[in-house]
């Protein structure tokens, strides 16, 4: 509904309702003037309801207290942990922005688990803007 036909309604809603209560006891006027203002609140409502844009945000499923854990803990623990840790950042990103990501395969997860320290802190620092920037 576009702004102008929502103003008028907001109008006729308004004047209907101040003519029923002006009606006093004349039901013969003031039991259709109430009816026009709740038939314009009506359709008010309705335009309201399916004009509306935005779809409903979905809540965000928050890693669990053993998924930081495990996050914190892969830093010290070798390439079993840097895997844990891109498990984690795939988990995320499933449950966020990207919830068709494919499975990592064997050769990406070698690849990621033997870049250097250096490199490797670049890579989950490059990820998490990337994840933050989509969310």
């Amino acid at each position: 509904m576009n702004r102008t036909a929502s103003i008028l309604l907001i109008l006729l809603a308004g004047g209907a309702t101040g003519v029923a209560i002006w009606a006093d006891r004349n039901l013969a006027l003031a039991a259709p003037a109430a009816a026009v203002a709740v038939l314009a609140a009506g359709l008010l409502f309705v335009g309201a309801w399916f004009d509306n844009p935005r779809a409903p945000v979905p809540t965000p499923v928050l890693p669990t207290e053993r998924d930081v854990y495990l996050f914190r803990f892969g830093f010290r623990s070798g390439r079993l942990g840097r895997e844990e840790i891109v498990a984690t950042l795939d988990k995320i990103e499933r449950l966020g922005p990207t919830p068709e990501l494919s499975p990592r395969s064997a050769r990406d997860m070698t690849a990621i688990t033997e870049l250097s320290r250096a490199e490797f802190r670049e890579y989950v620092r490059r990820r998490l803007d990337d994840l933050e920037s989509r969310a």
